[in-house]
């Protein structure tokens, strides 16, 4: 905060009126203008756009204390806190778009602001609370050939723009009157080592004001900003960033406005997929709109479990290896030499021990990659294995079956599961009879879990009927709590508890029995959508 003139005050001390005086045009005063991704340094973008159709939002808090202040000349007079502290949310959502491109909002709204008598600047009272700010748009567009991928190290660039309308309230320093605009480019460097560093530049146009005798008006922000790992497997990172905007404008005699912050924080990636993050600092006191503190928390919630997800768990990699030693006579040419080679006649990957891949289910992925080597995988297998095989008394799946929440529809993403369930029961007439077991952990009563049980079971029958296996081969039945295959007091033994399994019966030599369960054979509930769900396991190949 610098010593500016105060030309009515000085005028009231010495006797004079303070009737005729006429009020600055006001401006807005936050320049704590936050970015909405949950990768982005606070006030410091980063380059990379969110993944298509992946959405991120949530709230910002922020508190600044003493954000418009006003120094005598000489020092001999006190103060004046016009805008003496002011507690601002700010909502924000953004989606990306096509890998590339991201847009956002902001709603900023003061909850609660206050300062002293604004008689100095021309009007009675103090400045107005709880008002509206300016409503901003945001877009970042990835620069060709520096869009850096979520969990990837290297450069990557991204051109900015954001658009700023008048919706806030002038008069209480909350809005600028007028349309603003700002672009910017980022470019950035993400280490192995998950290590971030940023740095924004661009230009800022708003409107020609003067206040208080200093010129305000177009800018050019900065910042520099850094994401360091503390823990990493709890998803603990360091935050330190230098944000601020050097005035275009200058008015004869005065200084040049440069408000700038130095701030550092504190964020969490948790597993749910919501980012938590806090910190303060202080300002630069060479602006007349820098406040002495500040203070910020944030909550941004990414509703899926998208790339931006999973990029949580990005920062480890393996350190570069030394360089290896000359190597010594390598009969077969496979790079593989001595006791380490156990076919040293004939070349093979250094994986295999320098010998040929085999692959005996012949579906194509080699034996040392397929976790189901005895089981051809099939179109649409994973790792080498299908989504469902046959083995021993059971039809055993390779993922896991999904449920809306407390519900018994089946989400679209297991579809695919079950109709493999039901290719291996139409290719192997000779298994009489399955039985869909639908089994829950022990978070709600016995009666609660046995009905959800059964109904879940009755649902999967249902879908496997429809898909063409008859009816006739298909039981299900619910045992809620009762068969646990882990301890119900840890998460990890829950996700196991809960699960569907395909239970082959043993033929019959007369008429099949009924079927235990008593479920009506209506239509199945399935869903294409994407409500809130529930993971049912299935075991492990």
């Amino acid at each position: 905060m610098n010593s500016f003139r105060l030309p009515l005050l000085v005028l009231a001390l010495g006797g004079a009126t303070l009737a005729s005086a006429q009020p600055d045009t006001r401006f807005d005063v936050q320049m704590f203008r936050p970015s909405g991704a949950p990768q982005d340094l606070v006030l410091v973008t980063q380059s990379r756009p969110l993944s298509h159709l992946s959405v991120a939002a949530g709230p910002y808090f922020s508190y600044s204390l003493n954000p418009l202040t006003l120094v005598p000349e000489g020092g001999d007079l006190e103060k004046i806190s016009l805008v003496g502290n002011r507690l601002q949310l700010d909502v924000m959502a953004m989606v990306g778009l096509f890998d590339w491109a991201e847009i956002g909002v902001d709603v900023p709204l003061i909850l609660a602001q206050g300062g002293q008598n604004l008689e100095v600047i021309g009007t009675e009272g103090s400045v107005e609370s709880f008002v509206m700010g300016d409503l901003r748009l945001t877009g970042k567009v990835a620069v060709p050939g520096l869009r850096r991928p979520a969990e990837g190290k290297g450069w990557g660039a991204a051109l900015t723009f954001n658009v700023s309308f008048p919706t806030g309230a002038q008069d209480a320093f909350a809005g600028e009157g007028e349309l603003t605009w700002a672009p910017g480019l980022v470019v950035d460097y993400r280490f192995g080592n998950g290590i971030l560093l940023a740095l924004n530049g661009g230009f800022w146009k708003r409107p020609d004001r003067v206040f208080d005798g200093v010129a305000i008006g177009d800018m050019m922000p900065f910042g520099v900003g850094a994401e360091v790992p503390i823990l990493r497997g709890s998803g603990i990172t360091a935050l330190g960033l230098v944000n601020g905007a050097v005035g275009l404008k200058k008015a004869p005699g005065t200084e040049r406005q440069v408000p700038a912050e130095l701030l550092i924080g504190l964020r969490w990636y948790s597993s749910t997929g919501v980012t938590f993050t806090f910190g303060g600092g202080a300002g630069c006191g060479c602006s007349l709109a820098s406040p002495t503190l500040s203070f910020f928390t944030s909550i941004i919630w990414i509703p899926a479990k998208t790339r931006e997800w999973e990029a949580l768990e990005r920062f480890k990699e393996p350190p570069e290896p030394p360089p290896p030693p000359p190597p010594p006579v390598d009969p077969d040419g496979d790079s593989v030499i001595g006791a380490g080679d156990k076919c040293p006649d004939v070349a093979g990957p250094v994986e295999n021990a320098g010998c040929p891949d085999t692959d005996r289910d012949g579906d194509g992925v080699v034996d040392r990659l397929d976790r189901c080597p005895e089981y051809a995988a099939g179109s649409r297998g994973r790792e080498g294995c299908p989504l469902a095989r046959h083995s021993g008394n059971k039809i055993v799946i390779l993922e896991q079956v999904n449920f809306a929440t407390d519900q018994d529809v089946i989400l679209s993403e297991s579809f695919p599961i079950l109709e493999e369930v039901a290719r291996v029961m139409n290719e192997n007439p000779e298994m009489d009879r399955i039985l869909v077991e639908g089994h829950t952990d022990a978070r709600a009563s016995d009666a609660y879990n046995l009905d959800l049980s059964r109904r879940r079971a009755a649902s999967v029958r249902r879908f496997l009927v429809e898909t063409g296996v008859a009816a006739d081969r298909v039981c299900s039945q619910g045992f809620g709590r009762s068969r646990p295959l882990s301890d119900n007091t840890t998460e990890e033994g829950m996700a196991l508890n809960r699960r569907v399994e395909f239970t082959i019966q043993p033929p019959s030599d007369g008429p099949r029995p009924p079927c235990p369960d008593d479920l009506p054979n209506k239509k199945s509930k399935r869903s294409r959508s994407k409500p809130k769900s529930e993971t049912v396991n299935a075991p492990n190949p």
